[in-house]
């Protein structure tokens, strides 16, 4: 679908809000989510699309799920798998906020507390809920961060069989040094003095995690931080090589 050109504008002032929300810290970000409510009610594209997506969504039924039914992060919150489902659900959490219904702040220490300090929680909580929420906007509207409509499908049909002879390798690459860095830190937490039963849950965490990246689910592996990142706590022989971890988990959004 083309939209016109004054709507690729709209749209992409949109995305810049979520990213600076994304990419920032908690400070300001009542502002920040101000500019992202801002940018959806001055778009006819994204106002319509929230609308749809918001017709019979149950948000306290949703919120409830995404809190405790979840068998991927023992507990923590995750979004849904649902494209249309994640945009409701985030939406109405930013929404909330904005009513002051919801203080985003004990939202993040309750559902994406890390040890290090607030930044780092606020980090979690960005990988978990905004990223999943703009990527699905994307998907959903099937155009980039810049507003640009991705080509139609019978516009592209001469480039498929190049493009799928050309695979992705730079997240090929991501993921595999995902994979090293994460067996670098198994391996230091099987050294470590961390106490066996602790140990045996550590492993099942990063186990799954490494099934999540043979299926290059970044959806998984977010979920799974939150409980690694809660057990490793402060331990300071891990947590060099846990830090490496994250940075090579950052590495998929922001280059």
């Amino acid at each position: 679908m083309k939209y016109p050109e004054s709507e690729n504008i709209k749209i992409k002032n949109f995305f810049d809000a979520c990213n600076e929300m994304i990419q920032g810290r908690f400070i300001l970000s009542d502002i920040k989510i101000s500019k992202i409510l801002k940018a959806i009610a001055n778009s006819e594209v994204l106002y319509n699309l929230f609308a749809e997506v918001l017709s019979d969504f149950k948000f306290k039924e949703e919120f409830e799920k995404a809190k405790t039914t979840n068998k991927v992060n023992g507990g923590y919150f995750a979004v849904p798998q649902d494209d249309e489902k994640v945009i409701a659900l985030v939406f109405c959490i930013l929404l909330e906020v904005d009513n002051q219904k919801m203080n985003l702040q004990n939202f993040v220490n309750d559902y994406f507390y890390s040890p290090e300090g607030y930044n780092i929680s606020y980090s979690n909580f960005s990988l978990s809920v905004l990223v999943p929420f703009k990527n699905a906007v994307l998907n959903v509207l099937g155009c980039n961060e810049d507003g640009t409509p991705v080509e139609e499908e019978e516009e592209v049909e001469e480039t498929i069989e190049e493009e799928e002879a050309e695979p992705n390798h730079r997240e090929k690459i991501l993921f595999a040094n995902l994979r090293m860095s994460l067996n670098e830190l198994l391996s230091v937490i099987l050294r470590s003095k961390i106490n066996e039963e602790e140990k045996e849950e550590l492993k099942i965490i990063i186990n799954a995690m490494f099934e999540a990246i043979e299926m290059e689910s970044l959806k998984i592996i977010n979920a799974l931080v939150i409980p690694l990142e809660h057990m490793i706590g402060k331990n300071k022989q891990v947590k060099f090589y846990y830090n490496d971890f994250k940075e090579c988990l950052v590495q998929f959004y922001f280059n």
